[in-house]
C-alpha cells in the first residue's frame, strides 16, 4: 500500500502546480487587493482534498476556518496567514512578483515563503492520508486569517468569539525560516510589540532657517526626547521597562547555547563591527531570545530631498517599534513611555499607538517538543534546534493565553528568504519538507497514549 511519504514524492509536480495557483493569486492586506478572491480560492483548494471549510467575515479581512474531525484523536489547530505584503518596489524583482518562477531551487514570489507555500503544505499533508491510509490520524482545525500583515487586528476578537469552535489541544503553524546552517527549527515562541508614532509641532508652517535663533525647531525637540529613551550601552531608560521581564529558565538557557552560532560571519553578512550589549551578554542569539528592544524605525522633518534647502520644519514624527518579552505588558510599556516623556519634560509630544501585539512562550518541557524534533529529525536528517523564541512578533499569544493552548512554530523557508523585500523566495524542497514534517508529526502526535 502507497504510504503518505511515497504519496507526496509521487505528486510532486502537481502540488508544486497547485502552489503556483494560489501563488498567482494577489492578497495584499494593507489595501485589500485580492483578498477575498485568495480566500475563496483557498477554501476551494481546502475543499478539494476533503476538509469542511468556510468563510467566516470579520470587521475587516475574512477567516478561511477548516476541520477535519477524528473521534478520540488529539486536536491540532494549523495557523497561517494568506495575506501578503506589497510587492513594491517592482523594478527590484528579477521575475514578476505575483508569477512563480523556480531558479537555483527556490521558488521565487511574493507570498512564497510568507506564509503560502507553508500553510498549503498542511493541506497537501491531509489529502495525503486520505489518499492512502484513507483518514487522517488526528483532529485539524484550520485558522487561515488575511490580516497577518497588518498586525491581525481581527483575530484575538474573532478567537474570543469562537472559543468553542476552536478549542484545540495544541496550535501549530509553520512561519519565518530555517537556521543559517540548514538544519530545521522549533520556535516555541514571539516577541510582543508596541508600535508608536511620536509627533511633534512648534510651529504654523516650515519658515526659513534664519529664524532658528527665535523659532523651535520640531527635530531638535524630538531628538532630545528620542536620546533620554536609550543609553550609549544600550539599555532602556524608561522607568520601570524591565520590571516584568521574564528571565530565561536554565532548560531555555542550555537551549540558547546549543544554537550553532559564527558570529564573525553574521557580522559580516550584517556589515557591522560588533553587536550591541545587552544587560547581560553580547552573544547574538541569547540577546535576540531574551532582550525587549525600543527601536526608532524612521524619522521624517523638513527636506530630506537631493540637495540643499535652508528650511526649520514645523513638524517632526518618528516611527518606534518596541519589542516585548514575557512578561511584559504592551499597555503598561505604553503607559510608562507617555509617563516618560511627561517626566522629563516633552508633554507636548503626541504618542500615537498602532497596534499592539503580546509576547508568548510555550514550555520547553511541553512534551510535544520531542514529538515535533523527532518528525524533523526524521524528514531533514538533521538534528533541530529549539529557540524559546525568536526576535520577531506575532500573534501566538492568542493560541496561549486566548485559547489556553501551546503553540509551536516549525519553519522550512530558507534564512535568506527576503520576505517583506522584493525576489521573496521558498526553498524548493522546503515546501515539501513542510508537507512531510505535518505527516510525521502527526503521525506520531496519534500514536502517543
Amino acid at each position: 500500500m502507497t504510504t503518505p511519504e511515497q504519496y507526496i514524492e509521487n505528486n510532486r509536480s502537481r502540488f508544486l502546480d497547485e502552489l503556483f495557483t494560489l501563488l498567482r493569486q494577489p492578497s495584499i492586506s494593507t489595501r485589500n487587493e485580492g483578498v477575498q478572491e485568495c480566500a475563496e480560492l483557498l477554501s476551494g483548494m481546502m475543499k478539494q482534498v476533503g476538509i469542511e471549510t468556510r468563510i467566516m467575515e470579520t470587521a475587516r479581512h475574512p477567516v478561511v476556518y477548516g476541520e477535519i474531525l477524528k473521534e478520540g484523536a488529539p486536536t491540532v489547530l494549523v495557523y497561517g496567514h494568506y495575506d501578503v505584503q506589497p510587492p513594491e518596489p517592482f523594478e527590484a524583482w528579477h521575475s514578476p512578483p505575483f508569477e512563480p518562477t523556480i531558479r537555483d531551487g527556490r521558488i521565487y514570489c511574493r507570498g512564497s515563503s510568507d506564509n503560502k507555500s507553508q500553510l498549503f503544505s498542511y493541506v497537501k499533508a491531509v489529502e495525503a492520508f486520505r489518499e492512502t491510509v484513507g483518514e487522517v490520524p488526528v483532529s485539524i482545525k484550520f485558522l487561515y486569517e488575511g490580516e497577518e500583515e497588518i498586525g491581525s487586528p481581527n483575530l484575538a476578537p474573532f478567537i474570543k468569539e469562537h472559543g468553542n469552535l476552536l478549542k484545540a489541544d495544541l496550535a501549530f503553524f509553520s512561519d519565518s525560516h530555517i537556521h543559517e546552517s540548514g538544519r530545521p527549527l522549533l520556535i516555541l515562541g514571539l516577541k510582543g510589540m508596541v508600535y508608536v508614532d511620536l509627533k511633534v509641532q512648534c510651529a504654523a508652517d516650515d519658515t526659513h532657517s534664519m529664524r532658528a535663533t527665535a523659532i523651535p525647531n520640531p527635530a531638535w525637540r524630538l531628538v532630545w526626547a528620542l536620546s533620554t529613551l536609550k543609553d550609549k550601552d544600550s539599555r532602556i531608560l524608561i522607568p520601570g521597562f524591565y520590571d516584568d521581564v521574564r528571565e530565561l529558565t536554565d532548560l531555555e538557557k542550555q537551549a540558547v547555547a546549543e544554537i550553532p552560532c559564527d558570529e564573525e560571519e553574521l557580522r559580516r553578512y550584517f556589515g557591522v563591527k560588533e553587536f550591541l550589549p545587552g544587560r547581560s551578554s553580547k552573544a547574538f542569539y541569547f540577546n535576540l531570545v531574551s532582550e525587549p528592544t525600543c527601536n526608532i524605525a524612521g524619522f521624517n522633518a523638513g527636506f530630506t530631498g537631493e540637495g540643499s534647502k535652508t528650511v526649520l520644519p514645523a513638524r517632526a514624527a518618528a516611527k518606534m517599534d518596541i519589542r516585548l518579552v514575557p512578561d511584559q505588558k504592551p499597555e503598561d510599556i505604553l503607559d510608562k513611555l507617555r509617563r516618560h516623556l511627561n517626566a522629563r519634560g516633552f508633554n507636548d509630544i503626541e504618542v500615537i499607538s498602532h497596534h499592539f501585539l503580546e509576547p508568548s512562550r510555550t514550555p520547553i518541557d511541553h512534551p510535544a517538543v520531542a514529538i515535533i524534533k523527532d518528525s524533523l529529525r526524521d524528514v531533514y536528517g538533521l538534528e533541530p534546534i529549539v529557540f524559546p523564541n525568536i526576535g520577531g512578533s506575532g500573534p501566538n499569544y492568542v493560541f496561549t493565553k486566548i485559547l489556553g493552548v501551546p503553540c509551536f512554530v516549525v519553519p522550512h523557508a530558507g534564512h535568506d528568504q527576503a520576505n517583506h523585500a522584493p525576489n521573496e523566495s521558498m526553498i524548493l524542497e522546503g515546501y515539501y519538507r513542510g508537507i512531510q514534517t505535518a505527516v510525521k508529526t502527526f503521525e506520531k502526535l496519534a500514536a502517543q497514549p
